[in-house]
């Protein structure tokens, strides 16, 4: 019975150590696989970063080229603003004017001894004396015979 008792002693060793030996070698191939599997995933990490650095580079240029359109379109807004300015300007020269000179033709009625005194009609202008422009036509007639100047 000794020489039963080694043998299952030998035999007990030997399964253990091959269980011992089968577990070691499936760690090494699953350390093996995890790395293999890892070096994957960063190949794929390192191929999507060249894309994402690409997106990035035209979402950054994108950007630039807005900022650059916002900055002409402030500028062109300031354009714009000090061009109506400088418009509401000018209609009030151009008012004052008009005004100054509808006054010299009243001046020059008042003092012509032959002007007529009737009162023009409403809605016209007058840029002569005799002379008045129809509000719908904008054609000038003469008021002392009537007729179209041509």
């Amino acid at each position: 019975m000794k020489g039963n008792a080694l043998l299952w002693l030998i035999l007990a060793v030997v399964v253990i150590a091959v269980i011992v030996a089968v577990v070691v070698i499936g760690g090494r191939q699953r350390k093996a696989k995890q790395a293999e599997r890892a070096e994957s995933l960063r190949l794929d990490a390192r191929e999507q970063s060249s894309h994402v650095q690409q997106h990035e580079s035209e979402a950054a240029e994108a950007d630039a080229r807005a900022r650059a359109a916002q900055a002409e379109s402030d500028i062109k807004a300031a354009e714009a603003k000090q061009l109506a300015l400088a418009a509401e300007r000018q209609k009030t020269e151009a008012s004052s004017q008009r005004s100054d000179v509808d006054d010299q033709f009243r001046k020059a009625d008042e003092v012509d001894p032959h002007h007529d005194d009737s009162p023009t009609e409403e809605g016209t202008s007058s840029d002569r004396p005799g002379q008045t422009i129809a509000p719908d036509t904008g054609s000038p007639t003469d008021d002392r015979d009537g007729e179209s100047l041509r």
